[in-house]
Formats: structure tokens, C-alpha cells, sequence
């Protein structure tokens, strides 16, 4: 659709770095400011009242809440963790960026430019539909409970009954010693105020998908650009070929310095999200099987989004590792049998190089894969069925 196209189909993923510097992460001091305001006000409505005012004395009610934190704690580690390695992401963008210029300079029609084109166009789109998904998801986790406390509240009008209404809450907690369960007032307030911490809250969230996707799609474009120009090495001949080679061998470079610095970026971020995932699905599991309630609906969504999220960076880890060992694939499909031996011992070292799985890991301690995701999902469901025998 052409309102879902990037302005400049030759730019570096575009969207993700106009809303990575909206939202406090490039630019100067005004933007950081927004950034640490942004995680402050959102310690402040979120994490402090329900560290500071205690858990409920029901099992059901402490395990909702703690469930609920730790996804809070999760966002906020992974946008620290990310803050903190704003130079590494700045450089892999430098990366990508030359590499488009040079393609940016070859004809309109050329395979090579379509290729960036398309891929940009793709990423484009999908990062706008991953946002949209983000938005939707925070908007039915608060205004479920805000729509369900205003049928309640207009119900209690005309009710004569002694018995005060219990108002549904977008988390459990206790907000500054106001009544937010039995007093509309105090839970307009609340609302009204949470509003904002919950919403940055997404978008700190999709923010986070959103890099490591456009990221990872972007090093994929520049793979397939490698084996794009392997393919038509044995059509060049003399001083073209070397050129060609040369240029080859430092696209492939380029490739391979943008993943570990990807790996840089988000080591630290994926042994997060594996542990918080675990910490995460077994909290949220155990409250809604104890007894679901309306007010675990929104649990439910947070169940969702954070699966669903999981997975697909597990799928793209996944594809970063298979796009880095097509090359090898490439070079032996590149008739390098036909080419001059000075020609053939530099793909001989680009066929060396290129063996050596790469990808996004959790610390260093494994590659992150689909498989990986099963045995999370298996451990979790293991450690839940005990956990849920002993309480």
C-alpha cells in the first residue's frame, strides 16, 4: 500500500530510527531527557506503589501482581540494557548506511538496488504492523478494566444495596493509599495517571521488537546482496572481476561486523528475555489457572503479547544464523571453478569465514533459535505443574 511505504526506499530502516529518536534514544540532550523522564515517571505510577505498598494476603492476587511487575521489570531492563549500547547500534546503522549509498549509486532497474528496495519496503511495513499490534494490545489491556469499572460504577447508581462496588484495576496494587477500589474519584485519578506510564510502557516495548527486527532484516538484506553479486562473479573478467572480488570480500565484511554487533547490542538483552520469559509464564500461568476472573483479562493479553514477541525473535535469531551460512552455499554455486586462481583463493577465504555459524545468542552461553524457544516453553510448563502441586 503506498501509505505504508518508507519516503526513502533507499534509507536505513527508516520508521525504527525516527521512533528511536522520538522516544529519547538518538539525538541530544533534550531527547535523553525525555527517555529518562519517560522511565522515571513510569517507576514512579508502576513499580514503586506495588513494591512499596506490600502484596495481597491472597495467593491468587500476590501471584497476579508479581507477574505483572516482573513483565514491568522486563521492559525496563531491556530499554536500560539497549540505552546503554546506543554507540554500538549507531555504528551497525553507519554500516548499513554506506553499504545503501554505494547501491544507491547503481540504476534504478539494476537486481541489486530492487533487492535493497524491496527489503526496505517489507521492513517498512512490517515494523508499522508490529507497532499497530503493540497499540492494540495496550489499548484493550487498559480500557477493558476502565469500561468494566464504568459499568460497575453506573450500575451502583441506582442501586440501593449497602454494599460498596469493587472497581476492576489495570494491575493489582495499591496506589498511594488512595481508595482506587471503592472510589470512583480516586480511581479516576489512577487511571488517568497510569494512562501515561502503561502506554510508554508499550511503546518502550514495540521499540524494543522493532530494532532487533528491522536490524536483523536489515543484515539479511545485505547477506542476500553478497549472494546476489556471487551469482554473476563468472560474468566478469580482468580488472572488473578483481574489482568485484574486492568489493565482495568487504560487503562480506561489513555482514559479518554488523551481526556481532548486533550480538553486542542484545547479548545481554536475550539472556533477559529467556529468564524473564520463564519467570514470566510461570507467574502468569499459575494466576490465571488458580482462578480467572475478569480481572485477569488483562494478565491474559500481557500472557500473549509476551509470547508471541518471544517467538518471533527466536524465528529471527534463527534466520540471522541460516542467512549468514547461505554464502556458503553461494560461493559454491558461483562456478568458481571457471574463474583465475588469484579469484578463487579469495572466495576460498569468504567460504572459510562464512562456515562459522553466527547469530544472536543469550550472553554467549547459546544461540538463540526456535528450538531454544520449545525447551523454554517446555521448562516453564514443568516448573509450573510443580510449583502449582506445592501451593
Amino acid at each position: 500500500m503506498k501509505s505504508h511505504s518508507p519516503l526513502n526506499c533507499m534509507a536505513v530502516m527508516p520508521f525504527t530510527l525516527r521512533c528511536v529518536k522520538l522516544f529519547g534514544f538518538r539525538g541530544g540532550l533534550h531527547n535523553r531527557t525525555h527517555f529518562l523522564a519517560a522511565l522515571a515517571y513510569r517507576l514512579v505510577v508502576i513499580n514503586l506503589p506495588k513494591i512499596a505498598f506490600g502484596l495481597s494476603d491472597q495467593m491468587d492476587v500476590a501471584i497476579r501482581s508479581v507477574s505483572e511487575l516482573l513483565f514491568q521489570w522486563h521492559i525496563d531492563i531491556r530499554v536500560v540494557l539497549f540505552a546503554a549500547k546506543v554507540s554500538e547500534f549507531e555504528q551497525l546503522v553507519r554500516i548499513l548506511r554506506r553499504v545503501y549509498n554505494k547501491v544507491k549509486t547503481l540504476d534504478s532497474n539494476s537486481s541489486e538496488r530492487k533487492l535493497i528496495e524491496d527489503s526496505n519496503r517489507s521492513l517498512d511495513r512490517r515494523s508499522k504492523s508490529y507497532a499497530l499490534y503493540v497499540a492494540v494490545a495496550v489499548t484493550i489491556f487498559y480500557w477493558v478494566p476502565v469500561v468494566q469499572t464504568s459499568t460497575i460504577w453506573l450500575r451502583s447508581l441506582g442501586d440501593n444495596s449497602t454494599t460498596r462496588p469493587k472497581y476492576v484495576m489495570m494491575m493489582e496494587m495499591e496506589f498511594y493509599g488512595l481508595d482506587t477500589r471503592g472510589n470512583i474519584w480516586h480511581y479516576l485519578v489512577y487511571a488517568s495517571l497510569s494512562s501515561i506510564a502503561h502506554y510508554y510502557s508499550a511503546v518502550y516495548f514495540a521499540l524494543a521488537g522493532m530494532v532487533i527486527f528491522s536490524c536483523i532484516k536489515s543484515i539479511a538484506a545485505l547477506f542476500e546482496l553478497v549472494s546476489a553479486k556471487l551469482a554473476t562473479l563468472h560474468e566478469l573478467s580482468g580488472k572488473a572481476l578483481r574489482e568485484e572480488l574486492a568489493e565482495l570480500v568487504e560487503l562480506h565484511v561489513d555482514g559479518l561486523r554488523c551481526i556481532k554487533l548486533l550480538e553486542d547490542i542484545h547479548s545481554l538483552v536475550m539472556m533477559a528475555q529467556m529468564v524473564n520469559c520463564v519467570l514470566i509464564w510461570i507467574s502468569m500461568i499459575l494466576s490465571i489457572s488458580t482462578r480467572f476472573t475478569s480481572e485477569t483479562t488483562s494478565l491474559l493479553v500481557l500472557l500473549i503479547v509476551m509470547t508471541g514477541e518471544t517467538y518471533v525473535l527466536c524465528q529471527l535469531a534463527t534466520e540471522l544464523s541460516k542467512v549468514s551460512l547461505t554464502i556458503t552455499d553461494s560461493v559454491w554455486n558461483s562456478h568458481w571453478i571457471k574463474l583465475p586462481v588469484d579469484v578463487r583463493k579469495g572466495l576460498a577465504m569468504m567460504l572459510q569465514r562464512a562456515q562459522k555459524k553466527e547469530g544472536l545468542t543469550a550472553a554467549k552461553f547459546f544461540f538463540m533459535d526456535v528450538e531454544r524457544f520449545g525447551r523454554v516453553l517446555q521448562t516453564s510448563y514443568s516448573i509450573f505443574v510443580v510449583l502449582k502441586e506445592r501451593l
